[in-house]
């Protein structure tokens, strides 16, 4: 491959910064600059550990993060989805990619243990560096699009003449990784070594799935638009994730957590794959962070979804398309035309497990009782009854006001009083190696009773739903813009159901040339009709604040029609790619700017 290195090293350099190229990396090795014995590498990989998505101190991470799609609905709400980003957007996350690249190839530059003194566990570490490097090029790639690949250590070489180097096609850039990836899976354990805290064979099989079918699936619906890639293999990374699925499944180390003699439920068995502090001993958490407040590790999550809160920046809540994405539990569609959808106790009768463990509904708890805060009830208010109906939080102000009648649950921590939150965070789960193999053999035309038997079956079985396989379109399923078939229809529900407020659905929106999903609209909330039970479980004197709750002329809540009122403007020929940093294309003059952006 072709050696170059990266615009923001020169970058820093010309602009008279050039101690960054003399500098150690945060996680510096020793004295002397080189990594001799497996202390040092630990030591080394474990800091490059710290700058992946994690719970925040401050803020809701991944939980409140899909306002940038159609899941959630924020008075501050994303600009990117109403073609508002600025030239200067996507600086950052082209700084912050590359830095970490430099520190991972800091690593393979330095280190100096010799073949006959790699053990097991140093090649593991070996190999965890090699999936970092391809977590943070696939980083780019769904930001930017091709870019220059930084595959060494380029500090010596940073140079005005030595940038000018041209960006990698997406194809080139895509089978960079997946080559990262694969010599990541041959160095490193499988997930029991570490029991999922640490990167492993599995983790590293299931982010390949998910970059193939990234790849696969944006060159299949951007072709002949500016957005395809010059080289477009979309078959051949299709039939990478199967390649890769088959491999994984036949280690047969991983498995979907079930219910058993403690777990009785199937809404507490999902619900358990985000509120338990340890996951340990549940294969399906393939990737995760442990967090523990002794160690100064711990998350701001549990709190702020104890008071509501779905957006950390303004007032916010779930969309009412994600909430009528899920089944019934006989697998069949819901009629959101149908009278008891406006109820909103009826409306979670007899629905997915999922929705349930997703979304506060009535008896369900934001925290512990022992803490003072009460359960959400929402029935008709009567004074005799006041002490026990509590309805969504529409009044009020800042980040704990709802504006659509829907809060977050999935996370929500019942036995949490105050203080830290210590709750797990998942980075890889298993379910969605099932999600991706499907799709992609659904896009082959290979997607016969066999696949969908161990994916999409054992995914709506563990969640209450009885499987009926894919025959019929459902006239109320997300229009795309574009027809789909049965199967395609289902796995694009399962895959939003399962994978909810877990930060992919804007990427999954973005492959899918999607923007029809949310270009010119505004989303719904639930219905706060004056005939309905929500607007009931208020008292009369409530009338005043309750008037400034906006809905539309059939009563739905509406939070965005007057900030929005010709709904999201998404630009579909530029927004699918963030703008290549201005700076870096005064730099380096082969690069060439995203679609539109100039």
């Amino acid at each position: 491959m072709k050696k170059i290195f990266i615009p923001i090293l020169v970058s820093l350099f010309l602009s008279g910064c050039s101690g960054f190229l003399d500098r150690e990396p945060l996680t510096m090795p020793n004295s002397e600059n080189f990594l001799q014995g497996q202390p040092q590498v630990l030591n080394y990989i474990n800091g490059l550990y710290t700058v992946l998505p994690s719970l925040p101190k401050f803020g809701m991470g991944a939980r409140g993060e899909e306002k940038n799609s159609d899941n959630i609905l924020a008075e501050n709400y994303d600009k990117r989805l109403n073609g508002e980003l600025p030239i200067f957007d996507g600086g950052s996350d082209w700084t912050v990619a590359y830095q970490n690249l430099r520190n991972i190839n800091y690593f393979f530059d330095y280190y100096k243990i010799k073949p006959e003194l790699e053990t097991a566990d140093i090649l593991s570490f070996k190999g965890e560096a090699y999936f970092l490097r391809a977590y943070w090029h696939y980083y780019l790639l769904t930001r930017f699009g091709g870019v220059p690949i930084m595959d060494t250590l380029w500090d010596d070489r940073a140079t005005l003449e030595g940038l000018q180097i041209e960006a990698a096609d997406r194809t080139e850039m895509a089978k960079f990784i997946l080559a990262d990836l694969q010599r990541a899976k041959e160095f490193l354990h499988p997930r029991s070594r570490y029991k999922g805290l640490r990167i492993s064979k599995e983790a590293a099989s299931i982010l390949a799935m998910r970059v193939a079918l990234h790849e696969g699936t944006w060159q299949k619906y951007h072709k002949g638009t500016e957005f395809d890639a010059k080289d477009n293999q979309s078959t051949y990374f299709l039939e990478q994730v199967m390649q890769w699925g088959d491999e994984l499944f036949a280690l047969n180390s991983l498995q979907l957590q079930r219910k058993d003699q403690t777990v009785t439920s199937e809404e507490a068995v999902f619900g358990q794959l985000f509120n338990l502090k340890d996951l340990s001993n549940i294969s399906e958490a393939v990737f995760w962070r442990q967090y523990s407040s002794s160690t100064g590790v711990f998350h701001a999550l549990t709190g702020l979804l104890g008071t509501g809160v779905v957006d950390q920046e303004g007032p916010a809540g779930l969309s009412l398309s994600l909430v009528n994405n899920y089944l019934n539990t006989d697998g069949s569609f819901i009629d959101p035309n149908d009278a008891k959808y406006k109820d909103f106790n009826t409306m979670f009768a007899g629905r997915d497990a999922r929705l349930l463990a997703t979304v506060m509904h009535s008896n369900t708890k934001f925290k512990s009782a022992a803490s003072g805060a009460k359960p959400l009830v929402v029935k008709e208010y009567t004074e005799a009854e006041k002490d026990i109906i509590n309805p969504p939080y529409l009044r009020g102000d800042g980040q704990g006001r709802n504006v659509t009648g829907f809060h977050i649950r999935l996370g929500v921590d019942e036995n949490f009083v105050s203080g830290n939150g210590e709750n797990a965070f998942t980075l890889i789960r298993y379910a969605e190696a099932l999600l991706s193999y499907a799709e992609a053999a659904e896009e082959l035309g290979r997607c016969d009773d066999a696949v969908l038997n161990k994916t999409l079956r054992l995914l709506r079985e563990r969640a209450g739903v009885a499987y009926i396989k894919p025959a019929l379109l459902d006239p109320n399923f997300t229009n795309f813009g574009y027809p789909l078939t049965a199967n395609m229809q289902e796995i694009r529900r399962e895959r939003r159901a399962e994978l909810a407020l877990q930060g992919y659905r804007l990427q999954d929106l973005l492959r899918w040339r999607g923007h029809s999903v949310v270009q010119g609209k505004t989303g719904r909330g639930a219905y706060f009709g004056k005939d309905g039970v929500l607007y009931k479980s208020f008292p009369g004197k409530d009338a005043d604040i309750l008037a400034r709750v906006l809905v539309d002329a059939q009563g739905w809540m509406n939070p965005l029609q007057q900030l929005l009122p010709g709904g999201y403007q998404f630009k579909e020929n530029r927004d699918y790619l963030l703008p290549v940093p201005p700076e870096e294309l005064s730099l380096n003059k082969k690069l060439k700017q995203n679609p539109k952006w100039n």
